[in-house]
């Protein structure tokens, strides 16, 4: 099995939301639930630079059925959203599942959206690759891994969204540099002044803000239910 990473042009409600202010950095389908008559729930992430107003989103989707809107408890500026919408505004989403892909993340940016996906074999990855483009438009393949394992699909991992609202973004950051340098594997393959310089931050305060993150996940784990 492969495991794709791919950037295509925006499409769907990715190039509706990035759309409403210079300000939205990203959005992200978490999680889809196929509806009747050819509907569809979706689990949105919003992630913004600076401040933008619920009600500023709100207005911008009025043909879109918002069934909630939240804030992140720690960052201000991130969003989640459930809405109920046609499926023509999740085309991506649905010309992955069509063509038996699985989907892990789906992200709009500005630019592009990036796409992170399982195929079967390189013949598979071929045929979606062609269905895209030829709906979309050309995309570019930035990465590919063999996989014995097909991880968590789109929405089945529920651990993102409950620590992005208990962490914020710096925090994240840099928990998710950390990790991908190889600071918690074992041995390490990265010491806290790489990480540092990577994020052109002080040695103090990536400890800070690691030590934070840290103080967090054991509360989430190991603290009172409320």
């Amino acid at each position: 099995m492969l495991r794709i990473k791919f950037e295509m042009p925006l499409a769907g409600i990715s190039s509706t939301v990035l759309a409403i202010d210079d300000q939205i950095r990203n959005i992200e389908i978490d999680n889809a639930l196929p509806v009747a008559d050819n509907a569809v729930i979706l689990s949105l992430t919003i992630q913004c630079d600076s401040a933008v107003s619920a009600e500023t989103i709100l207005n911008k989707l009025s043909n879109i059925q918002v069934i909630d809107i939240s804030q992140t408890e720690t960052e201000g500026y991130t969003y989640h959203l459930g809405v109920l919408t046609e499926t023509s505004n999740a085309p991506v989403l649905i010309s992955l599942t069509t063509n038996e892909t699985i989907p892990h993340r789906i992200i709009g940016k500005h630019s592009h959206i990036e796409i992170i996906a399982s195929m079967r074999d390189w013949n598979h990855l071929k045929t979606v690759a062609g269905t895209i483009e030829e709906k979309f438009g050309e995309i570019k393949l930035v990465g590919t891994t063999q996989t014995d394992s097909i991880g968590f699909p789109l929405g089945a991992n529920k651990v993102k969204q409950t620590m992005s609202g208990k962490l914020s973004q710096k925090q994240l950051t840099v928990l998710e540099t950390a990790y991908r340098m190889g600071y918690f594997t074992i041995p390490q393959e990265v010491n806290a002044k790489e990480i540092a310089d990577e994020l052109d931050i002080s040695r103090s305060t990536l400890s800070e803000r690691l030590r934070g993150a840290e103080h967090a996940l054991c509360a989430l784990l190991f603290g009172p239910r409320t």
